[in-house]
């Protein structure tokens, strides 16, 4: 794909970078190179009332994590990871910094930048008191996993997307729907509330504002349609308008 032949492209350039100025290569041959352009892939727009008839077949515990993407566009592994004292629900937030890795162990996020601190919302606190009133978990279990097997083994991803995630979308209409999706949701959700672009790069970890604007963020029909109105409000008079209306 072209992100991949890009990534691995960036990586080769350093190397061959670092060869140059330590004077092992006399050029390098990373130049004047014509990369693949990378297309946006069209990401869904779920509606508040698909989201909640997802969370309904995910059941009350996966419901949870669902929220935690949609709302926090946290990762699956960043979702995954989460322990009991990463959680201030006093204070309304919440820690990400590790992941749980596909070897079901935990490990540093993805980049400096997606360590973070965030602000829940009112809901996802009670969703996630909720949560751990269920699992009969307390501050002295801080090392302990918010989401995990019915035995409290780490989630493995490819089983908690086959026997988990997959059944739910298909019942509710959403099949193809992936985890990661709900990333792209957060993100337009930010954008189109006004949120600044700054704050929206922070929640969602993101390395620069540049990616969360031109790969995730996504132009709902709502905005679209608000974005017509209020072009119109501002380059209209009222004068052209009366013209219109009476065929002057």
């Amino acid at each position: 794909a072209p992100s991949t032949v890009g990534r691995q492209y960036s990586c080769l350039r350093a190397i061959l970078t670092y060869a140059l100025d330590a004077d092992l290569i006399a050029r390098s041959p990373c130049r004047s190179i014509r990369l693949p352009q990378v297309t946006l892939v069209e990401r869904p727009q779920l509606a508040p009332d698909e989201l909640g008839r997802l969370a309904s077949a995910l059941g009350a515990d996966h419901a949870v994590m669902m929220w935690l993407g949609a709302e926090l566009g946290l990762r699956w592994a960043e979702a995954a990871g989460l322990t009991v004292d990463r959680l201030d629900l006093l204070g309304g937030q919440i820690v990400v910094d590790r992941q749980l890795t596909r070897h079901a162990v935990l490990a540093p996020t993805k980049s400096a930048s997606s360590t973070r601190r965030l602000a829940l919302s009112s809901d996802l606190v009670e969703d996630l008191a909720a949560l751990l009133a269920r699992r009969k978990l307390t501050a002295s279990d801080a090392d302990v996993l918010l989401f995990s097997t019915p035995d409290g083994s780490p989630l493995d991803y490819t089983n908690w997307r086959r026997r988990i995630w997959v059944p739910a979308c298909e019942q509710t209409g959403l099949a193809g729907l992936r985890f990661h999706d709900l990333r792209s949701i957060a993100t337009s959700a930010l954008v189109a509330e006004g949120v600044d672009v700054k704050t929206a790069q922070k929640r969602l970890g993101h390395s620069s504002a540049r990616v969360t604007l031109d790969i995730y963020a996504r132009t709902t029909e709502g905005a679209d349609r608000n974005a017509a109105r209020r072009v119109a409000a501002r380059l209209r008079s009222r004068d052209t308008r009366g013209m219109r209306r009476s065929g002057e």
